[in-house]
């Protein structure tokens, strides 16, 4: 299935480079006298190359947020600087920023919470629930 963002990604970045090539073969066609014809058949062939070649290299501009942070969604951390909202917690021994869900509720240090979210390198984490014995 194709993704639009990855068609416009494509267009922009190509459409840029179109614009660069025009630029230059109209500067060689004033400076060598190249015959408008050549000029305008090597843009085509420009245009064409890059449509032929836009399904090799699709999967190149799509967007994949796989970044190693995004493993540590799910996990437990353990607040070393009180959260209200912004402040510091621990995940496996590392230390992260982070804010808290939902601000009403901060968290204070040494309390558990879980990471939900992540925002750039901030940990997105909502405390977590205890669940009382029957």
């Amino acid at each position: 299935m194709l993704d639009a963002k990855v068609i416009i990604k494509y267009t922009l970045l190509h459409v840029a480079e179109l614009v660069a090539l025009a630029a230059a073969l109209v500067l060689a066609g004033h400076y060598f006298a190249l015959p408008t014809w050549l000029t305008i058949t090597i843009l085509v062939l420009w245009i064409v190359k890059d449509i032929v070649l836009f399904p090799k290299v699709r999967r190149a501009y799509l967007v994949d947020d796989n970044r190693p942070v995004k493993q540590l969604m799910g996990l437990e951390a353990t607040v070393t600087v009180g959260l209200d909202p912004v402040g510091y917690v621990r995940v496996r021994g590392e230390l992260w920023r982070a804010e808290i869900s939902d601000p009403r509720f901060p968290a204070k240090k040494g309390e558990k919470t879980k990471v939900v979210d992540v925002k750039g390198t901030t940990l997105v984490v909502e405390k977590s629930v205890v669940r009382g014995g029957a």
